[in-house]
């Protein structure tokens, strides 16, 4: 049952993924989101934790995969809230739009 129900939803999201794609409705979010970001400077917050990752490690030491392991859990948690809440109604109402359950 839990696997029909995997892929119930698998198919659900390659669906919407792809009608998101082919509306324009992907990018328009995408910009969205950009837009959010440099408004509210996570953006620059994240480049200062970069520069800060390098500075502490050195710049000979540090990886690429360690700044990723460092900052990107950072960059999750510190997403606002209200940002999350809005794009998630907007794939929803998408979704609806689009004749889509969930």
């Amino acid at each position: 049952m839990a696997d029909a129900a995997k892929s119930r939803r698998a198919m659900e999201q390659n669906m919407l993924d792809m009608k998101l794609e082919e509306s324009g409705e992907r990018e328009q979010l995408k910009q969205y989101i950009i837009n959010h970001l440099n408004e509210c400077g996570w953006r620059e917050d994240l480049k200062k934790q970069c520069v800060e990752c390098i500075q502490n490690r050195g710049v000979e030491k540090v990886t690429l995969e360690d700044m990723i392991n460092d900052i990107a859990p950072k960059g999750r948690a510190s997403l606002p809230e209200k940002l999350k809440v809005e794009v998630f109604n907007r794939l929803r109402t998408f979704a609806e739009k689009q004749g889509m359950e969930h």
